[in-house]
């Protein structure tokens, strides 16, 4: 048992995020039950599958990875659900725990979390990509920057548009604060979930222009693309 483990659990419920089964000692947020359930890609952290041939169709992506299949009726569906909307943000960390070491192979130098505008994060109260990306980089020791980018205007939802509106968007809807140069970093982009792909590829695409030599993988907690 871990010795905190009475006190956290007098500060968090220590009920399943997805099912609401309790917890037991050597579980952690999700239950092994649903655990068991979830769609894992097994995608490992290259060039060569389906997400990173999509992504690198829109911008020059170095390597991709993401750990779930998205369904919206199904059960990593409920996962994001949960993590966006009802204030479960350890979800984040402990997806990064399963997704890091598909990263091990070549791991980044620098994590940055997608942004959220100012008016969105203090509506939700938390940028719930960034648990994800702050639990990757303590795993792979890269250096975290969450706020080296920041979204200029606040945009509608995505959900209902389609791909050319998505990426209408999107485009020139960030900007970027790095503090040294980047040329030659491997960066990883970090988001929740891609769907067409259209602001992983903005942000790709905005910091090669900045930084040239530099390499830009995205990771992700799901995916789903279009075929």
């Amino acid at each position: 048992m871990k010795p905190f483990r009475p006190l956290l659990d007098l500060v968090y419920s220590r009920t399943c995020a997805l099912c609401g089964r309790p917890l037991t000692t050597d579980e952690d947020v999700i239950c092994r039950r649903c655990i068991d359930r979830l769609p894992f890609t097994h995608y490992d952290f290259t060039a060569d599958h389906k997400l990173a041939r999509v992504l690198q169709a829109k911008a020059p992506v170095y390597k991709a990875t993401s750990l779930l299949f998205y369904s919206k009726a199904g059960l990593s569906g409920k996962l994001i659900h949960k993590l966006k909307y009802h204030h479960h943000a350890r979800i984040g960390p402990r997806m990064a725990d399963f997704l890091a070491p598909r990263l091990m192979s070549d791991p980044p130098g620098i994590i940055l979390p997608v942004p959220l505008h100012p008016r969105k994060l203090r509506i939700r109260g938390y940028n719930q990509t960034e648990g994800f990306a702050r639990r990757l980089s303590r795993h792979t020791g890269a250096r975290f920057h969450p706020n080296a980018l920041q979204k200029r205007r606040h945009t509608p939802s995505q959900t209902t548009k389609s791909p050319w509106e998505r990426w209408q968007n999107v485009d020139r809807g960030f900007r970027l604060r790095a503090g040294r140069d980047w040329n030659g970093e491997h960066i990883l982009l970090v988001d929740d979930v891609i769907t067409t792909g259209a602001t992983l590829a903005a942000l790709v695409r905005m910091i090669g222009r900045a930084f040239p030599k530099a390499r830009i993988s995205v990771a992700s907690i799901a995916f789903n693309l279009p075929r």
